[in-house]
């Protein structure tokens, strides 16, 4: 459009394809979005979805929203630029190692850019570890293209190619990751703190070692966490009542637990 100039592809995901790019005009970097050619119309509305739902939105850890543009056959969502770490990098690539209450804090800061998006309407659907980005210590939650509003039944040519058919099914039960991920994908703000405790989980055992011929055991047997983190783990997964009606509620109670814990 000879405006945004491609700097480096940044990777992709499922659906879209990302580019750090500089604004010609303004003379800044920006991040440039665009669909999957191979997803065709699925791709596309997945990305103009994504981009009305971040024009609604005003977090200081969430991308800013700068324009949405069309050329041809080809849309492109433009965002704030964040130069940060991906926190999947940082455990997997750099091997890092968090501590139990790093970790917790890392909950605590996440918190807050979905209670914002709750208090607004809408649920994330997609929190994992890709997802986060450390930017100087702040932590921003990005990828808003599996967001939508709480209670929102997607148009079902959209709930077909997520393979999300069976959302509103409650009592549905499978323990397996794509189980879990249907599980992250229900339309609720519970949801976001499902993913939330899987997360944390993630990052516990990014520092676990297994001993040779060690039978797998379940998180709580193999973890050695306090009885009072466990008990707020199972609370996020939901594998105890009751659970969090909002994110506001599971932050007041996290901020209690860490500062109960010793340095």
């Amino acid at each position: 459009m000879g405006r945004y100039r491609i700097e480096h592809f940044i990777g992709r995901g499922s659906y879209g394809q990302a580019y750090a790019c500089t604004d010609i005009v303004k003379g800044h970097q920006v991040l440039l979005k665009r669909s999957m050619p191979s997803k065709k119309e699925i791709g596309r509305l997945l990305l103009e979805r994504e981009s009305m739902i971040l024009q609604q939105l005003n977090h200081p850890q969430i991308p800013k929203w700068l324009s949405y543009e069309k050329q041809g056959r080809h849309e492109a969502l433009v965002m704030e630029f964040v130069d940060g770490e991906n926190l999947e990098h940082k455990l997997m690539e750099q091997g890092q190692i968090y501590s139990l209450k790093q970790s917790l804090i890392v909950m605590m800061e996440l918190l807050r850019p979905l209670d914002y998006l709750h208090q607004a309407g809408y649920v994330h659907r997609d929190v994992r570890i890709p997802n986060v980005l450390d930017k100087g210590g702040r932590l921003y939650l990005i990828d808003y293209g599996l967001s939508c509003r709480i209670g929102e039944q997607l148009p079902e040519e959209l709930r077909t190619a997520l393979n999300e058919t069976e959302l509103f099914e409650k009592n549905r039960s499978d323990s397996s990751w794509s189980g879990a991920k249907r599980r992250m994908r229900r339309p609720e703000p519970a949801s976001d703190l499902y993913g939330l405790g899987h997360l944390f989980l993630f990052m516990m055992y990014a520092g676990y070692e297994y001993d040779e011929g060690q039978t797998e055991l379940s998180w709580e047997e193999e973890l050695e966490l306090p009885p009072i983190v466990k008990q707020f783990v199972r609370r996020l997964l939901q594998q105890s009542e009751p659970g969090w009606q909002s994110a506001e509620h599971c932050m007041q109670e996290l901020e209690q637990l860490i500062a109960a814990l010793p340095e």
